[in-house]
């Protein structure tokens, strides 16, 4: 039996993380959680009593700052082998030249980690584990991506154990889940270009659970739970609309919960939101990302239309389903008209939940190579706040005004006749004010787009305030 242990900064259940240790309990193997908020002293000890054979850290870009650190403080009291996994690593692993780590997986991990471990138990070498890179007597040995998991059927249901079972505070009525992995899509502000291009000959980048075993894994949470909300997470739930509507169907008649899922609006009809309504779905999320149809289409490369959004949102509207829309301020080259474009887009189709981050340049994103080109960086991406709700670190003459003006953005949209008196606050100097402004208007948005209960938004939220919203390393959602 190996010993994992997982360790991350953020009060949130991670679904690949869950999946990992479902497979690896499978085979027998120990696995523990350890979310670490503050008392990192403490954490190392609890760590260091469990003599670990593997310290997994799941690591977005930015948060990974966070995690060398405690794993250097880690590895400073015990000679333990530590491993990244996630988007950072996946699309930058070179970070594994960092001293803190020995290795670094990269996309799917399930099968990777499992592989680690059965060898550790065994005394085996794992150097040749695909998907990871190592060091190993002072060379990098850079393996190849094995193929995709094709069937995910073949996969347990997701671990949820390993986070409510230690950190009861996590265990909510909505809970997550997905009907697939993978995306289409090339939005240059997202990584999808780049996976697509790490998979070519590898396998299909969208594939899909039977929405039998999707079934199965929500009633099996529900009767276990007492699940009250399904939120399916899948980057575009409707892609597949001959998979939807048998969803639709057989969700309706065995599961009857409200769910929530995310759309996008060149890709919604009348018929598959009439589907959705009927089944059950009460919220639905999908990205304007700006007012401006030229930025939207031709620097974001989005493919959506305004008409397109007000089509959908009119649907939504006339089936009784609420949305949240996604946007963001503070884009290579956008212009206060541009910005004031995207509040009043979204006051005009009534968005019932407004969204809005400052735009975050991920290193190895088409957009972040865009603004780099054109000097548009005013600070190193690598060392920037991660948080997509604090500053920007895009060159602009209006850089002041933006970045108040997404504090504000909420209020603009839900009472759009404060919009005179709004572009005469976001000239003033960013302040305490504008950010517990923002801070009170993305709670009511995530409380309620989210189906949350007002105990469970609290009882997660003071434990990543800080951390998610102030601080450097802290992480982004």
């Amino acid at each position: 039996m190996a010993r994992i242990v997982f360790v991350q900064n953020m009060a949130f259940e991670y679904l690949g993380v869950m999946y990992i240790s479902s497979i690896l309990k499978k085979h027998g193997h120990m696995v523990e959680m350890f979310i670490v908020t503050n008392n990192e002293e403490k954490a190392i000890e609890e760590i260091i009593s469990l003599e670990p054979d593997l310290v997994g850290f799941p690591c977005m870009t930015g948060v990974h700052r966070w995690a060398l650190s405690f794993a250097g403080k880690l590895k400073k009291r015990t000679p333990c082998r530590v491993i990244f996994g996630g988007a950072h690593p996946t699309y930058f692993p070179d970070v594994i030249n960092e001293p803190e780590i020995d290795i670094v997986c990269r996309s799917e991990g399930e099968y990777p980690t499992l592989e680690i471990a059965n060898k550790i138990d065994k005394g085996l070498d794992f150097s040749d584990t695909m998907n990871c890179w190592f060091k190993s007597n002072g060379k990098i040995i850079k393996n190849e991506l094995r193929p995709l998991i094709q069937n995910l059927d073949e996969l347990p249901f997701p671990d949820r154990e390993l986070y409510i079972k230690k950190y009861p505070y996590l265990k909510r009525s909505q809970r997550v889940f997905i009907g697939g992995r993978g995306c289409p899509f090339d939005c240059a502000f997202c990584f999808n270009h780049a996976l697509t291009k790490l998979y070519k000959n590898k396998g299909n980048i969208v594939r899909y659970r039977s929405v039998d075993n999707v079934i199965a894994e929500i009633n099996e949470v529900k009767n276990k739970h007492g699940l009250k909300t399904v939120y399916m997470q899948d980057d575009t739930f409707i892609l597949n609309k001959k998979w939807v509507a048998e969803f639709a169907e057989k969700y309706k008649r065995k599961v009857g919960l409200p769910f929530i899922c995310l759309i996008r609006a060149d890709m919604a009809d009348e018929e598959i939101i009439k589907k959705l309504s009927e089944a059950g779905c009460k919220n639905v999320f999908f990205g304007v990302e700006t007012g401006s149809e030229d930025l939207r289409n031709s620097l974001l490369k989005k493919k959506v239309s305004d008409e397109e959004i007000r089509y959908i949102a009119a649907l939504l509207k006339k089936y009784g389903m609420n949305f949240r829309t996604y946007n963001m301020l503070g884009l290579p080259g956008e212009t206060l008209e541009d910005a004031f474009k995207t509040v009043s887009i979204n006051a005009k189709i009534g968005t019932d939940y407004p969204w809005c981050a400052l735009f975050h340049p991920f290193p190895g994103t088409e957009l972040a190579e865009y603004a780099k080109e054109k000097g548009l960086l005013g600070a190193s991406v690598d060392t920037a706040n991660p948080s997509f709700f604090k500053d920007s670190i895009i060159k602009s003459e209006h850089k002041r005004e933006l970045v108040n003006l997404q504090k504000l953005f909420f209020y603009g949209v839900k009472f759009p006749g404060s919009m005179p008196l709004i572009k005469r606050l976001i000239r003033l100097r960013p302040n305490i004010i504008f950010d517990l402004a923002f801070l009170a208007s993305y709670g009511w948005c995530y409380l309620f787009s989210e189906n949350l209960t007002i105990r469970e938004m609290v009882s997660v939220g003071v434990r990543n305030v800080k951390g998610f919203f102030f601080s450097k390393g802290g992480g982004v959602a």
